[in-house]
């Protein structure tokens, strides 16, 4: 699987896009939710909300690349 990663900074807010090159859908959108009175724990929460997103992009891949294999214990109805 293929992504195309597109990372921008429009107006000092960072963002970032993740497509799926061979179906052609957005995997992921982030853009950092910048407020008024932005302090160093609004930031860590956004970087850590991007990270989710990674991980749940991570995981979701994961998955589906799963084979299920029967055991033999299956396989001989026992």
């Amino acid at each position: 699987m293929g992504y195309q990663i597109d990372a921008t900074i429009v107006n000092g807010k960072p963002s970032l896009k993740i497509w799926d090159i061979k179906n052609h859908s957005l995997c992921l959108s982030w853009t950092y939710q910048k407020s008024e009175n932005d302090c160093e724990e609004i930031s860590q929460k956004e970087i850590q909300r991007l990270f989710r997103k990674l991980l749940l992009l991570t995981l979701q891949n994961d998955l589906s690349n799963v084979r299920v294999f029967s055991t033999s214990t299956e396989a001989s109805g026992h």
